[in-house]
């Protein structure tokens, strides 16, 4: 009789699977630097891909034990970093730390200062291999260019670190998995080449959708005679998505609305997801991120980078989506989770518009402008218009700024950039008219720019003094204005430049 094993065992989506584990080609030497004294590791790579489970197959084969052994923390679990500092604190001074080894998950959560400060302390711990026989060390768990904050103040580290970097796990090893999975539930998938397609080289996903297809076919434990299973991918792919739809959409929503949803306006956001959606890897570097967008649409995607992480971490927001998706301004963005991956994968761009409330027609007239503001002003305004650029990029408001751009207007004709730009560019501009504006060549050329046929609606004015309130040529009086001649003179008085904050209230007037 035949020793039945459950369907969860088998294709197992929590733990490390007992049936279907696939040795990487590195397994050997994770496997000796683990049991090397004084010699930490760094296991690199996207999520689902086999970072702990290698080094919790090694354990087992070595019979190590939690709690005697080895302790595992992540980085998401609260106190982690109370439980770093104390087990490297004690190591360091020689004290007992109560297991030789600290396994630490998630360790690009950690701030990019204390990745460097570990770094500097793993280095002493390994000169204790010449103290004691057995010397406290660490294997560090996290996705890729974890290693370049924990080295970069460290150099010294590297022959005492095991690097490994994990990456796409091919179709060989997917299809390994495949067979052992077949051969302990006695089954044959019909159409194996859709399943390692749609596995995309992750292994947790190749789990994770062959538990689905034998579930759909009532498979749960060993079958008593050989079965093939035959599916529909595009089924089960619906039903995944619908019911990863309702664990992920909210994610998905609270990244694309970003710092402030503007329905009418730039939507940066929503573009970075669409623009990883298209984007089927784990870890997507910001140029690659740029490459595939419109040239167009690039302004304001460079405009909120500073700011993504606000964005993914608000704490005033209670919002945290680290556990799905991370960012480093250098390093780009890492997808976390592999269901999410999926999850972008398959997105319908149709179905976030729906979710937004935005229509179809509403995103391509946002999309015709590479900025929501674009500013005209003589030289002598320019500490007001700082200010009123600085609260706007605080709402990322998309805005051309002469100053925020001088790398790139280096080495081009102004003229016919500015006129591309002022004709065309900006949804909006604000106008600052001051005694000074119709005297200054390049203003009166944006205004000429500004005001040929062809746009309405678009100019908003700003009336600085007296001067500016009688307008300029091309630029009606009855237009909705800003009159801002108060605030100005009392600054101009007082001879500060943080005295205008009051703009405020009419820019967001002007861009709902």
């Amino acid at each position: 009789m035949i020793q039945k094993k459950k369907l969860e065992d088998v294709f197992k989506t929590v733990g490390l699977p007992p049936y279907t584990y696939v040795k990487p080609p590195y397994y050997g030497e994770v496997r000796a630097d683990i049991s090397q004294p004084g010699k930490h590791l760094l296991i690199e790579g996207p999520s689902g891909i086999g970072k702990t489970c290698v080094v919790f197959k090694a354990f087992e084969e070595l019979a190590y034990q939690a709690n005697r052994d080895f302790v595992y923390l992540s980085c998401r679990d609260q106190g982690a970093a109370q439980v770093i500092d104390g087990f490297l604190a004690a190591a360091s001074h020689g004290a007992p730390t109560g297991v030789p080894i600290l396994v630490v998950d998630d360790f690009h959560l950690l701030p990019t200062t204390r990745r460097a400060e570990i770094g500097s302390q793993l280095k002493r711990l390994s000169d204790r291999a010449f103290e004691f026989e057995l010397p406290p060390k660490a294997i560090l768990i996290g996705i890729p260019t974890t290693g370049v904050s924990l080295l970069s103040d460290s150099y010294d580290l590297g022959p005492r670190l095991g690097t490994y970097v994990l990456k796409r796990v091919s179709d060989v090893e997917i299809d390994k998995l495949l067979s052992e999975g077949e051969t302990a539930l006695e089954v044959l998938f019909e159409d194996r080449d859709i399943l390692l397609s749609e596995s995309a080289g992750n292994f947790w996903l190749a789990q994770y959708i062959c538990n689905k297809v034998c579930a759909s076919q009532g498979v749960f434990e060993t079958q008593e005679e050989p079965r093939i299973l035959t599916f529909d991918i595009l089924g089960i792919r619906n039903r995944l998505m619908t019911e990863l739809s309702q664990r992920y959409m909210p994610v998905a929503k609270i990244f694309a609305k970003g710092k402030k949803w503007r329905p009418g306006g730039n939507k940066p956001y929503l573009e970075i997801l669409l623009a990883l959606c298209k984007i089927p890897e784990s870890v997507v570097t910001f140029d690659k991120l740029l490459y595939v967008l419109p040239e167009k649409r690039k302004p304001g995607i460079k405009a909120v980078r500073p700011r993504i992480s606000e964005v993914i971490l608000d704490p005033l927001k209670h919002v945290d989506l680290r556990k799905h998706i991370a960012f480093d301004p250098d390093a780009g963005f890492s997808i976390e989770d592999p269901l999410f991956r999926y999850f972008l994968n398959n997105l319908d761009p149709k179905r976030i518009y729906q979710e937004l409330g935005v229509e179809d027609a509403l995103v391509e007239q946002a999309n015709l402008y590479s900025y929501d503001i674009g500013f005209s002003f003589a030289g002598e305004v320019r500490r007001l218009v700082e200010v009123a650029n600085a609260e706007l990029k605080k709402e990322d408001v998309v805005t051309f700024y002469d100053f925020d751009q001088q790398a790139v207007l280096l080495a081009l004709d102004l003229e016919k950039v500015l006129e591309r730009i002022y004709s065309e560019s900006c949804r909006y501009y604000l106008v600052f008219l001051d005694k000074h504006y119709r005297e200054k060549v390049w203003t009166k050329y944006e205004k000429d720019v500004m005001t040929r046929p062809g746009r309405k609606d678009h100019i908003i004015p700003v009336i600085v003094d007296d001067a500016g309130a009688e307008g300029a040529v091309g630029i009606p009086k009855t237009i909705g204005r800003i009159d801002v001649r108060d605030l100005w003179g009392r600054s101009n008085a007082r001879g500060s430049s943080h005295k205008i904050p009051s703009m405020r209230s009419g820019i967001d007037a002007c861009c709902p």
